[in-house]
């Protein structure tokens, strides 16, 4: 049984750069979906203001867990911004900057909930309904909605879980090339980046085991190791042998520098690294 929803839930750290790969998901989110121009702006704006705010208050300057998550279904999106920090609550009458960020998100937000967790920490709830034109989610199976636990246990700076896998087409080369932007990677190694997403990205919406597909990225100097899954059994080596593209640049080497396909919970993951070569 299906029904028409999209889901997308992000985990990553309260760094500086956590809005940015915010930003970067809803964008490839609101293309895939053909947004309306004006709720695109109102819920990119909102949702960045609440995730700025854990940024700056929530964990007094130190790193702390920030998750996002967002459900489209037909005439309505619903967001949340969630942290474990000290909670709005915690927050001085001094920090005047946080006050403005609520207030922004009510205004831009046409329903509005700032609520202190029983265990800690802040969500902000927030719903939008069409500015004109339907929203049109993709169809997905009752289950594939992504939950707190996901479909596979990944890690990276950010991992982001999506359904249906279809959605992966807008997410994944955007996250990842927002991460890659720290890298120092050729310009190169960074269009083999669009070549690996983009296939990947294809490959999924027939290939993922499940409901739901995430993905985990790495960033280190001159490299990035990106995981997906789950894959249903046997696609991971598929992917490998016959879906990854052939590089750029003069030696039209493959763009992967190593690979590997693991056994996950609900099917394979994929692991591939794109780095500087060595001459």
């Amino acid at each position: 049984m299906t029904e028409e929803c999209s889901a997308v839930r992000l985990e990553l750290d309260s760094r500086p750069e956590a809005p940015a790969l915010v930003r970067a998901a809803l964008a490839g989110v609101a293309q895939r979906l053909e947004f309306d121009s004006e709720l695109f702006d109102d819920l990119k704006t909102a949702v960045s203001e609440a995730c700025n705010n854990a940024v700056l208050y929530a964990y007094d300057g130190e790193l702390g867990p920030l998750v996002v998550g967002l459900e489209i279904r037909p005439g309505g999106i619903d967001a949340t911004v969630r942290d474990w920090g000290g909670g709005i609550h915690h927050v001085g009458p001094s920090e005047d900057r946080m006050g403005v960020g609520l207030a922004v998100i009510s205004a831009l937000a046409d329903r509005a909930e700032f609520i202190t967790a029983p265990d800690g920490g802040t969500e902000v709830r927030m719903a939008f309904t069409d500015r004109g034109a339907a929203i049109r989610p993709l169809e997905c199976p009752n289950d594939g909605t992504p939950g707190a636990d996901g479909w596979v246990k990944l890690s990276g700076d950010v991992v982001v879980t999506v359904s249906p896998p279809g959605l992966l087409a807008g997410v994944l080369g955007r996250v990842t090339r927002a991460v890659a932007a720290r890298t120092h990677l050729s310009l190169d190694r960074f269009a083999d980046l669009y070549l690996l997403t983009d296939a990947i990205a294809a490959f999924a919406e027939s290939a993922a085991g499940a409901g739901a597909v995430s993905f985990g990225v790495v960033a280190a100097h001159k490299r990035l190791e990106l995981a997906v899954g789950p894959f249903a059994a046997g696609q991971g080596a598929r992917l490998v042998n016959e879906g990854l593209p052939v590089g750029t640049g003069a030696s039209r080497a493959p763009a992967v520098g190593e690979f590997t396909v693991e056994p996950g919970e609900g099917g394979e993951v994929v692991r591939v690294v794109v780095e500087e070569r060595r001459p």
